[in-house]
């Protein structure tokens, strides 16, 4: 039938369209489909669901009436917060495409929510976009946390069971580390205004090194106070390092992308803020012994080349007895210089003690001078501080006189 159906050449002549391959055919198909349709939701259910080794995930999404290909690739697949099901109702932002290889007509998923979840994952995405674009997310603006930090900070529930856990795990790894609990809700219609409120007095307090805001799992609307705006401008705004664990591996807050670093869980946060004690005790340990063998290494040359020198000296103990006689008489010359030092020392004593004797007040009165003082005690070296009846103090060498001006004569009166 092909050899009668093309036996006449004429047949071909009369083609006027292009002669297309199936894959050039296929390649026009998805680009038409992709230029028409831009990235759209879609809700359904799902079925044929398959967990590639590869990471993906292909499934049909389908209602009463029809169904359709779906294509979820391992870097989307891995930042879903949940594991997929059968039967599972669920909403996608998804690309309309076709697979070229089979010609299936399918969607590529960018996003998968649980049915019902659709408007606040749509909210979620909307304050994603918008803070990103704000720079809060930026690596830039993350700043490193400190190595061995001596005061940790602790943000979250005196009730929730990750306190009890992040305790368990800093008091093994850092036993020498003080901890302080900044209490808040972790949920619910208050936890946002307190969230922020634990951050900023943290902040003020100074006492903490490193922050750790941290709950356990739950559904996105249990973690919603961790995706508000003012929760994740209040980690952007913290002068103190912090670190997010909130949730379970699969979770995925704004608070984890504006914090300096994010941990899949309250337990790894504590684990990435604490060092291991025992494993930094084994890194010091071998470093130690590297150090040691260096050490000895470097010792080893150092005497070789110690032995080198000593082949290399004609008469060591020549050279000996010469440094020694240098140093005899460096000693001499030392110890006279000393005394030449100290008798120099000794005269200028000497001559300041006669000298301050010399300026003793007191030294006069042995010789029958006497001090005058007022009543005061004020000295009187004038005939015009006495005036008459005043009441006069004469010192002497054995004691004090007390008496009384009866008249004041200047000299030649």
């Amino acid at each position: 039938m092909l050899n009668e159906t093309f036996s006449n050449p004429s047949e071909l002549d009369r083609i006027d369209t292009p002669i297309l391959s199936v894959s050039d055919l296929n390649a026009a198909v998805r680009h038409q489909l992709e230029t028409r349709f831009s990235p759209l939701w879609v809700e359904g259910e799902i079925a044929q669901l398959t967990m590639a080794s590869s990471g993906h995930i292909y499934f049909t999404l389908k209602d009463a009436g029809a169904q359709v290909r779906c294509a979820l690739f391992r870097t989307r697949a891995a930042r879903l917060a949940w594991q997929p099901r059968q039967g599972d109702k669920v909403r996608a932002r998804a690309q309309v495409t076709l697979y070229e290889a089979r010609g299936e007509f399918q969607l590529t998923i960018d996003t998968l929510v649980k049915g019902g979840l659709g408007t606040l994952y749509e909210r979620f995405l909307q304050l994603k976009s918008e803070l990103e674009a704000g720079g809060l997310f930026d690596a830039e603006r993350k700043k490193p946390l400190p190595g061995f930090p001596r005061t940790i900070g602790i943000i979250t529930s005196p009730q929730a069971a990750a306190l009890h856990d992040v305790i368990t795990t800093l008091s093994r790894r850092a036993p020498y580390a003080r901890l302080i609990l900044y209490p808040t809700l972790v949920q619910g219609a208050e936890a946002t205004a307190q969230i922020v409120q634990a951050i900023a007095s943290a902040n003020r307090h100074g006492a903490a090194d490193v922050l750790l805001l941290c709950r356990g799992g739950g559904s996105l609307e249990d973690l919603w106070c961790f995706n508000e705006a003012a929760v994740v401008r209040a980690i952007a705004a913290s002068a103190l390092p912090l670190v997010c664990g909130v949730g379970h591996e699969t979770d995925t807050t704004l608070a984890d992308l504006a914090a300096d670093l994010r941990a899949p869980t309250p337990t790894a946060a504590a684990e990435l803020i604490a060092p291991d004690q025992a494993r930094m005790r084994s890194l010091l340990e071998m470093q130690q012994g590297r150090l040691r063998q260096r050490l000895t290494r470097q010792i080893d040359e150092a005497a070789m080349r110690l032995d080198g020198y000593s082949a290399r000296l004609r008469s060591p103990m020549a050279l000996l007895e010469r440094q020694q006689d240098r140093l005899n008489q460096c000693r001499t010359r030392m110890t006279h210089w000393i005394e030449r030092t100290l008798d120099r020392h000794k005269r200028g004593l000497s001559e300041c003690g006669l000298r301050l004797q010399a300026l003793d007040p007191s030294q006069p009165l042995q010789r029958g001078y006497a001090l005058i003082t007022d009543a005061h005690g004020h000295l009187i070296d004038s005939i015009h501080k006495a005036p008459p009846q005043s009441t006069l103090q004469l010192r002497l060498a054995d004691g004090r006189l007390e008496a009384r001006v009866e008249s004041v004569l200047a000299d030649g009166s």
